[in-house]
């Protein structure tokens, strides 16, 4: 876990908008070229009701439900002073699996020596004597070999394997799993000298520790900050998907919707290099002070990860920290919402996968655990329950008012009946579904059909040559000045006639002039205005035929820079609509 949630590394890279020079000079080639760039482009197909899973055959073998259950454990730092008292409140919520670390420069000090008698391994040895299970984290850098930097020489690779290996003989099968390395798309990892090729020298320190350890223990690579598969498509040109038993990523993210998009992204991603491995979503929380919205939040997500057959998953952490004040399952010896939800899943997974019912509404989750148990969230509707037991995230009895956004656990039935919901579409819930399309547009009111693109951190609406202009389920940047302005446009057309009342909010830093946002309807202006800060919308009706469109669009006002920015837009039925809560 590094620099989480204090520092939001896709919206600062969004903001680095390049001089107006260049913007000019770009946008003057995609007028000439941009076109025939994307005319091509396939259009981005959602996963809802064919969700992949992760596996080591082809993809044509993958069935998620006949997967093993997915195992959740949960992040410690006994390797960084933590008391041993602490297993205790691991074992509390029924963690099977702890994610650690005992670090090669503290426990390798004298060359071919290991010191395995720390507080630290001695804790995680009691875990093991528990029946619980490791996953270690292992940078390869020792002071003693390689200058101390990331490394790369034979006899470097092979001392870090060999320290692997120590791990490997102390702990024997309680070991499932090494992830090399934590966090790589990021600032300093990887460290390698000057003209060391990066993917290249730590694909081939994977290739030594499988050579010395491939069997014994399931060894991972990538670990990723977010999803990354950007990042990650790199490292599969170089050959790590030969090298490893599984990918790690670390999907921080604070609502679920969408992760299924970007882990069906990363699924094929590794077909498309010629191997699929497992996804372990090593590191993932809520860094929020809603305690009980991050406990629904690990209902969801943990959910959402299972379906989509990641083989394992860590919640961060087993207890607030300083730096992370929020993220814990306990605050001290306390347990707060989220322990009762970590306890709770433990119990719905070993119900086996679960499977997304396709009900026919992209904005209604509902998904099936074995036969007679389903975690259900979306739009508003009204809920009807014969029989069973509905809970909320912690597992405490609800009376049955309907579905929201939080997520219910109905237990011990399937008679089970929705309502129809008054949202007809929601640019959160709905993103990378067919309610909305993606573009952007240029000076001259040209549009170009936006792509799901991979980028370092996120998988988001947008293309390389469009930098930085992205649409993420929550935020968005557009790009350009007002002279050469690239604008995000969200789509909705109408299947049928629609009456709708348009509802949104938006929020944005005080940096750069403002982003210029309008809304139309069937080609006629709804609304217009400067986002400076935080906006809520005017009521706003629009009536839609079939095939017409309502349309988000937002540009930059003047200058360049600084122009990202949240925001959530919901379309109601005619009548229904109410004030949108602006997304964090």
């Amino acid at each position: 876990m590094v620099r989480r949630a204090l520092i939001d590394p896709v919206r600062r890279l969004a903001s680095q908008v390049r001089p107006p020079l260049r913007i000019a000079v770009l946008v003057a080639l995609l007028a000439a070229c941009g076109p025939a760039h994307l005319r091509h482009t396939a259009e981005v197909t959602s996963p809802i009701g064919t969700a992949q899973a992760a596996g080591p055959l082809e993809r044509s073998a993958f069935d998620p439900s006949a997967l093993p259950p997915m195992v959740l454990g949960v992040q410690t730092h006994f390797s960084q002073g933590w008391p041993a008292s602490s297993l205790a409140l691991a074992q509390q919520v029924g963690a099977p699996m702890l994610r650690d670390s005992l670090p090669w420069a503290a426990t390798e000090k004298v060359r071919g020596s290991y010191d395995l008698g720390s507080p630290g391994a001695q804790a995680l040895a009691s875990a093991c004597a528990a029946g619980q299970r490791l996953l270690l984290t292992a940078v390869p850098a020792n002071p003693l070999y390689d200058g101390g930097g990331w490394v790369s020489s034979a006899a470097g690779n092979a001392a870090f394997a060999s320290y692997l290996a120590a791990l490997a003989d102390r702990f024997g099968p309680c070991l499932a799993a090494i992830e090399v390395g934590n966090e790589l798309n990021g600032s300093g990892t990887l460290v390698y000298p000057a003209g060391v090729n990066r993917a290249a020298a730590y694909v081939a320190t994977l290739k030594a520790v499988r050579a010395r350890i491939g069997g014994r223990v399931a060894i991972l690579g990538g670990s990723t900050n977010m999803i990354g598969t950007g990042f990650l498509r790199t490292l599969f040109a170089a050959g790590i998907l030969a090298e490893v038993d599984g990918i790690a990523v670390h999907p921080y993210r604070l609502r679920g919707e969408g992760l299924d998009v970007e882990l069906a992204q990363l699924n094929s991603a590794m077909d498309a290099a010629g191997r699929r491995v497992p996804i372990w979503a090593s590191e993932f929380s809520v860094d929020t002070r809603d305690l009980p919205g991050a406990a629904g939040e690990l209902i969801k997500q943990t959910t959402m990860l299972a379906a989509a057959g990641a083989a394992q998953a860590s919640w961060y952490a087993l207890i607030d920290q300083r730096w992370f004040p929020n993220m814990g399952l306990f605050a001290g010896t306390a347990p707060k919402p989220q322990a009762a939800a970590f306890r709770m899943m433990q119990q719905l997974l070993a119900r086996g996968r679960p499977q997304r019912l396709d009900l026919g509404d992209p904005l209604l989750f509902a998904y099936r655990f074995g036969t007679d148990t389903t975690v259900v969230w979306g739009a508003p509707r009204s809920l009807m329950v014969e029989g069973g037991t509905v809970s909320d995230a912690s597992g405490a009895p609800v009376p049955l008012a309907g579905v929201g956004e939080s997520p219910v656990v109905i237990t011990g039935t399937t008679a089970i009946r929705f309502g129809s919901s008054t949202w007809i579409a929601d640019t959160l819930m709905g993103w990378g579904t067919p309610q909305w399309r993606y573009a952007v547009r240029l000076k001259a009111d040209t549009n170009y059909r936006l792509p799901l693109f991979d980028d370092q951190f996120t998988s988001y609406f947008g293309d390389r040559w469009y930098r930085p202009l992205r649409i993420n389920t929550t935020s968005a940047a557009p790009g350009g000045t007002a002279a050469s302005p690239l604008r995000a446009v969200w789509r909705h057309v109408a299947p049928v006639p629609e009456s709708v009342d348009v509802g949104g909010c938006f929020a944005k830093g005080a940096v750069g002039d403002g982003v210029d946002l309008t809304i139309t309807a069937a080609g006629k202006v709804l609304w217009r205005g400067v986002l400076t800060g935080q906006l809520q919308l005017p009521p706003l009706s629009a009536d839609l035929a079939p095939g017409e469109a309502l349309e988000l669009v937002a540009g930059p006002n003047q200058t360049a820079g600084g122009d990202s920015f949240n925001l959530r837009l919901v379309l109601f039925q005619r009548g229904a609509g109410e004030p949108v809560a602006c997304p964090q």
